[in-house]
């Protein structure tokens, strides 16, 4: 015989299929793998993937490639990553590996990484040095060479050149088309203000608040144009600085929805930074007043990320390598160095 409460369950069920109760709806994520690319020949041979689609530490990873395996698979706090240690051998072949994630009896999902070879003489790559005059230069402010990529559509901030924290426009092609005016005043070198993504809702211009590492942002324009850039300031004797930041991220970064795990960021919410730099060489200094220095936020849309996980680490670290190798790049400038844990920039 039922009791009132399963009557009063089969009856809320039958509702919802009826459609007369709207069903709870389910969380969408979006399948990621990060990085989705890589090279064959490096001295060291591993790299590690991130994975990141619903529930899938329920999954296995597999793979059958020629040369390529799985060393380790990492399983996180939260379901919906995995972290993936892969073997690349010398002998590896360019080509798409697929990743193909089973729960044992049926393949549920599969992702591809695109495997390349490395450029000839990259391992050699000559950076930048005490010799080198290097121009600064803020994208956004320097040159607008395609009004076409001001507004994007589905990105939250839109170009307003009367705003004095609002995004003005320029972009990579407004740098290619100037690079002679910045090689004819004696510069060997550019450092560019960050270039990726930085879809915040305000005050992006500065690109200081990564919202996507592997991604250009769209209103400078795409990762191809950048590798041009890149090549035609080599072209006229310019060697490109990129500029990379591991003490934050931005606010709207798509983990900060649903992070791998609680200690991905310092702070689960915002809490200033007190930008006492002096605490980080005073062997005097108050172990409160250091722990907000390096871990409190540096504003309220730049989370501050825990160098102290292995997993953040190498994924900062890892990201670094690629925009080296597949943009040619002479140079990483690191930002705010000493606010993120030392131990974690030094390595």
């Amino acid at each position: 015989m039922l009791n009132k409460s399963r009557i009063t369950t089969l009856l809320f069920a039958i509702l919802i299929l009826a459609g007369s109760i709207p069903a709870m709806a389910k969380s969408e994520v979006k399948e990621r793998l990060e990085p989705s690319s890589w090279w064959i020949g490096f001295k060291n041979p591993v790299v590690q993937l991130m994975a990141y689609s619903e529930d899938i530490a329920q999954l296995r990873p597999e793979i059958d490639y020629e040369g390529v395996s799985i060393e380790r698979i990492i399983a996180v706090e939260n379901p919906n990553y995995l972290f993936i240690d892969m073997l690349i051998e010398d002998d590896a072949k360019p080509g798409k590996v697929e990743i193909n994630f089973s729960d044992g009896k049926k393949i549920r999902k599969t992702m591809v990484l695109e495997l390349n070879e490395r450029e000839d003489g990259s391992a050699h790559r000559q950076g930048f040095t005490s010799s080198d005059a290097v121009y600064l230069l803020m994208p956004d402010r320097f040159a607008n060479g395609n009004p076409d990529n001001d507004n994007i559509p589905g990105m939250r901030e839109k170009a307003d050149r009367e705003a004095p924290y609002g995004r003005h426009g320029g972009d990579l092609q407004g740098i290619m088309n100037h690079l002679d005016y910045i090689a004819d005043m004696g510069f060997t070198a550019i450092w560019l203000n960050p270039v990726l993504e930085n879809d915040q809702p305000e005050s992006s211009y500065h690109g200081y608040a990564t919202t996507n590492y592997y991604k250009i942002d769209p209103r400078y324009g795409t990762n191809e144009e950048y590798r041009q850039l890149v090549e035609k300031a080599n072209e006229k004797g310019l060697k490109v600085i990129k500029d990379m930041i591991f003490n934050h991220c931005g606010s709207k970064h798509w983990w900060m929805e649903d992070l791998p795990s609680d200690d991905w960021i310092n702070y689960d919410s915002f809490v200033r930074s007190n930008y006492r730099l002096s605490t980080i060489s005073d062997p005097n200094a108050s172990q409160a007043d250091i722990k907000l220095a390096t871990e409190g936020w540096f504003d309220t849309s730049m989370p501050d990320l825990n160098l102290r996980n292995d997993l953040m680490l190498n994924y900062l670290i890892q990201n670094s390598i690629w925009w080296i190798e597949y943009a040619g790049l002479q140079g990483i400038r690191q930002d705010t160095y000493p606010y993120p844990d030392k131990h974690g920039m030094a390595k």
